[in-house]
């Protein structure tokens, strides 16, 4: 996770930064342009942030598949 954080912090702080520049321009066009562009930049950020944990989503499924039985003892 430590070696993505530059990485997940550019492509956050583009994101913010399109929706600035959007905002600035006050043109419906370019900021249709630059929302479309900052969705594609956060499912890149989502997928290079998740990526690390894809190994242990198994194991969380299995150690949760209880969860129900203490909820019900508590």
């Amino acid at each position: 996770m430590q070696k993505t954080r530059p990485l997940r912090y550019l492509l956050f702080g583009l994101i913010f930064a399109l929706t600035l520049v959007g905002i600035i321009l006050h043109n419906y066009i370019a900021l249709a342009v630059l929302m479309v562009c900052g969705i594609v930049i956060g499912i890149l950020g989502d997928f290079v942030e998740n990526n690390p944990t894809k190994p242990y989503q198994a194991n969380n499924r299995f150690h949760n598949r209880h969860q129900g039985h203490h909820d019900a003892q508590a």
